[in-house]
């Protein structure tokens, strides 16, 4: 539902013939950050309805999806209904694939409700060109691929680990995860970067207070959608979610969250799922983590800034006028909000 590089954006209105291609902008057309392009439909309903139809067509997604994950593996004998009714079930292949999956539909939902809402094409939540940009991620993941690679390499190290015995259960799980986790973590980018914290950002005209309020907001509900016990899980979660925030506004688009994400999550699932340890990524109670959690939120933090900095030298486009919408109308001076800083 997105453009590739050298493609009109969606939505976007050609030029008229009789204009030449250096037309300058408009004097009212000032220059939005990402997370406050959907200022350009401000009614502070459209942003509740939003969140609010996101997390409840994800539950739904959830109940419907991965009680055909559970019912395929009472039919193919992996567990029985007594196991089911004392809760002593582990994740298989099946449910790991129903979960990963309703994730992966948060994509395509952010994107509609955003057009419903907002008027705004789908293509605009990729980012401010109203595209994905995939040389812009290219460049990017030369730099955070190793060293994400080095930090997992090096967990592993000091981590007790398990012997890898390769059977059907380990390959069917190997191959949900490399096939499948892309489309989670960038279903979760654009759920909750790409249209929980802009509704949160449509809300103000200041662009640091929407900004702020959007993180705090998106922030919380990532983390609380983990569903973890632990004071130090629900932190990184945070911590993890308020970095993706600022590597979306940095960098005018989800492509550098989306990277980090699925890099991040590709990379620690598959030597668990090698040693059929992933059960153990979902036990998230408290006492299961500690004070060293605060290296991976070290690590995100330093992504983000990596990230911003390397879109820059990169001559990323990270501002434009607002995207258009269905009905909507430019601001003019006196109403538009100041340009970001």
């Amino acid at each position: 539902m997105t453009a590739f590089e050298g493609t009109p954006a969606p939505g976007y209105p050609a030029p008229a013939p009789s204009a030449p291609a250096s037309t300058p902008e408009p004097s009212g057309r000032t220059a939005f950050t990402y997370d406050h392009a959907l200022r350009v439909a401000p009614a502070w309903w459209r942003g509740v309805v939003a969140i609010v139809l996101l997390v409840v067509g994800f539950l739904i997604l959830s109940v419907v999806l991965g009680g055909l994950g559970v019912v395929v593996d009472l039919a193919t004998g992996t567990y029985t209904l007594e196991d089911l009714a004392a809760g002593s079930i582990v994740l298989t292949p099946w449910t790991m694939l129903a979960n990963n999956l309703s994730l992966a539909a948060l994509w395509p939902l952010a994107m509609l409700l955003q057009w419903w809402l907002f008027g705004v094409r789908p293509g605009w939540m990729s980012s401010v060109e109203g595209r994905f940009r995939w040389r812009w991620v290219g460049r990017l993941a030369l730099v955070i691929v190793p060293v994400w690679a080095v930090y997992v390499g090096v967990s592993y190290l000091f981590s007790p680990t398990d012997a890898i015995v390769i059977d059907g259960t380990v390959i069917a799980m190997v191959l949900v995860v490399i096939l499948t986790t892309p489309l989670q973590s960038a279903g979760e980018e654009y759920g909750a970067r790409g249209l929980i914290q802009r509704s949160v950002g449509s809300w103000f005209a200041r662009p640091m207070v929407a900004f702020v309020a959007g993180v705090i907001i998106s922030g919380a509900i990532f983390a609380s959608a983990h569903l973890a016990g632990d004071p130090w899980l629900i932190a990184y979660y945070f911590v993890f979610g308020a970095s993706l925030s600022v590597a979306a506004r940095g960098t005018g688009g989800l492509e550098a969250p989306v990277l980090i994400h699925v890099t991040n999550n590709v990379l620690l699932l598959v030597p668990t799922a090698l040693m059929s340890q992933t059960d153990m990524v979902f036990q998230r109670e408290a006492g299961t983590a500690g004070p060293f959690m605060l290296i991976p939120m070290t690590l995100c933090v330093a992504a983000a800034l990596f990230s911003t900095w390397w879109a820059k030298r990169n001559g990323v486009t990270t501002t434009a006028p607002l995207p258009p919408a269905r009905g909507a109308r430019q601001p003019t001076p006196a109403t538009v909000a100041p340009p970001a800083a």
